[in-house]
């Protein structure tokens, strides 16, 4: 009987590197799969982190601007009388204005009325002097002048009947101030000075210049109170640009002239609606644009974000209204940034038929 012979054999150095370099390369196939996924969604937080704050402000900018003007009609005046009654007489130059435009002096609006020098907004292309609260705490007239320039930092305030004169008046369609709600409150969430009726909310970029290795951001300020606080992080440019109503035409002796909103005009600067016949109360429409950033990327996702996004956008338009191409990263400048825009009718820019 023959006994068989078993040899056993190791594996050769040739198939053990193959083996290795196999394994490695799994290895690396993996590794590069798990740092495309993280960086896929560092850039997706970035992303939220952009969006959501974004998208909050808009909303607010939105509301405001919608509530722009108002002034609660059946709200009681001091003297008793409703509003209505008292800011629109028959026979007024200046409130036959409100429907008629004039293009050859200013209009006077409900808001301007109740509170002499006071417009429903008013914009400055750059800062803006003073505050809300100190325009609210002062007597009237109210004094609105602008600051420095700036290309991408503009200012934005907004005033509107916030609180009831009376608030035991039924016919009031404002509630009274209510904490809980937000009810008669300002962007802050302040009462507005005691005996005041009006809120007036202000939109700015913080002041500059800004601290080592801060951010900018998106600050209001009303008329509650005396400072201004943040809003939104990362808004790097606010830029506005407002749309004008088209004049009326000065009525003859058998004419009825042209009514309010008859036409709309280009966009303007709030340096042109100033310069305007019809000032600020001929503003129809806003258009908001905004450019955030989030905080800085670390590790590789900082490269991957600088790679899918060399350049970054602006706010700034050429001579014909089209915005400005991107602009090249600041050096070392490794955040997401990103664009918004929106434009906001003001409702309450429909003057209303004379008594």
């Amino acid at each position: 009987m023959t006994q068989a012979k078993f040899i056993q054999r190791g594996a050769s150095l040739i198939e053990i590197l193959i083996g290795l370099a196999i394994g490695l390369i799994i290895l690396v196939a993996i590794g590069t799969a798990y740092v495309n996924a993280n960086n896929t969604i560092r850039q997706r937080e970035d992303q939220a982190q952009l969006n959501d704050p974004a998208r909050a402000v808009l909303t607010m900018l939105r509301q405001n601007l919608m509530q722009a003007g108002y002034v609660d009609a059946f709200d009681l005046d001091v003297a008793g009388q409703t509003r209505a009654a008292s800011l629109f007489t028959q026979g007024d130059e200046d409130l036959a204005n409100l429907f008629i435009r004039s293009p050859t002096r200013p209009i006077s609006t409900p808001i301007t009325l109740m509170f002499p020098g006071l417009t429903p907004i008013f914009g400055c292309d750059g800062t803006m002097n003073g505050t809300p609260n100190g325009i609210a705490t002062a007597a009237p007239p109210a004094v609105q002048t602008c600051g420095a320039l700036s290309a991408t930092r503009h200012t934005l305030q907004i005033a509107y009947q916030g609180v009831p004169n009376n608030a035991g008046n039924a016919t009031n369609s404002l509630a009274a101030l209510n904490p809980n709600t937000g009810d008669g409150l300002d962007c802050l969430q302040q009462a507005p000075p005691a005996g005041q009726t009006i809120v007036i909310n202000r939109f700015s970029l913080s002041p500059l210049p800004l601290a080592a290795g801060a951010d900018s951001q998106l600050r209001c300020a009303g008329s509650g109170g005396a400072a201004g606080q943040d809003i939104a992080p990362g808004v790097e440019e606010f830029v506005l640009r407002y749309q004008m109503s088209a004049p009326g035409v000065t009525p003859g002796p058998l004419d009825q002239g042209v009514a309010a909103g008859g036409g709309q005009e280009r966009y303007l600067t709030a340096a042109q609606v100033t310069a305007s016949a019809q000032r600020w109360a001929g503003v129809t429409a806003v258009e908001v644009c905004m450019v955030s950033a989030t905080p800085a990327s670390r590790g590789p996702a900082a490269q991957g974000t600088i790679d899918l996004q060399p350049n970054r956008p602006t706010c700034t338009r050429d001579a014909t209204g089209a915005f400005n191409p991107n602009v090249a990263r600041a050096a070392g400048d490794a955040r997401l940034w990103k664009r918004y825009t929106a434009v906001v009718s003001l409702r309450n820019a429909v003057f209303v038929t004379p008594l």
